[in-house]
């Protein structure tokens, strides 16, 4: 396996570690949202909307890193980053260049302007677990790109474990 296969299986196991604790955090976000009071918000109900607000913003970047990785590996374009995402849109791995882009912005906005406007602090959580799935469903789609471009070289049997064990 060559060194840049072995960064992809490596950005590919740290996502699906992400993955479990993004989905955790969603789920517990998903039952504050919509927020109607955020006065009656727990301490604890604080720090659930922080824990996924940061899970959700380090799986996005993670995959960025993981799409630019296969842009590499493919030998595609890799700058300006938007030929990235529009080599991930031809290849079927993200839905468009631009949801790819709405969601980033919506993830900068709230770690970057995360203000006391209740309102818009409400649309924002609304807003990403909305687009969580869609995040879950991209990591997919690359998980199985990898899988079927890459297998052979990224999934070999360590010596002495039957390919059942895996």
């Amino acid at each position: 396996m060559t060194a840049h296969l072995r960064l992809i299986c490596k950005k590919l196991d740290h996502l699906v570690r992400m993955r479990t604790y993004l989905a955790f955090s969603l789920a517990q976000t998903a039952a504050l949202v919509p927020i109607s009071s955020w006065e009656s918000l727990t301490p604890g109900n604080h720090e659930t909307l922080a824990a996924f607000r940061i899970r959700f913003s380090e799986f996005q970047e993670h995959m960025g890193k993981l799409m630019r990785a296969i842009a590499i590996e493919e030998e595609q374009e890799t700058e300006p980053y938007s030929a990235i995402l529009l080599y991930m849109e031809k290849l079927g791995l993200i839905d468009t260049a631009e949801r790819w882009k709405e969601i980033r912005e919506l993830r900068n906005a709230i770690n970057h302007e995360y203000e006391e406007d209740v309102e818009r602090l409400t649309a924002f959580f609304t807003e990403l677990t909305q687009a969580a799935p869609e995040l879950l469903s991209w990591h997919d789609r690359l998980t199985k790109f990898c899988e079927v471009n890459y297998s052979p070289s990224m999934h070999t049997t360590p010596p002495g474990r039957s390919s059942a064990a895996r």
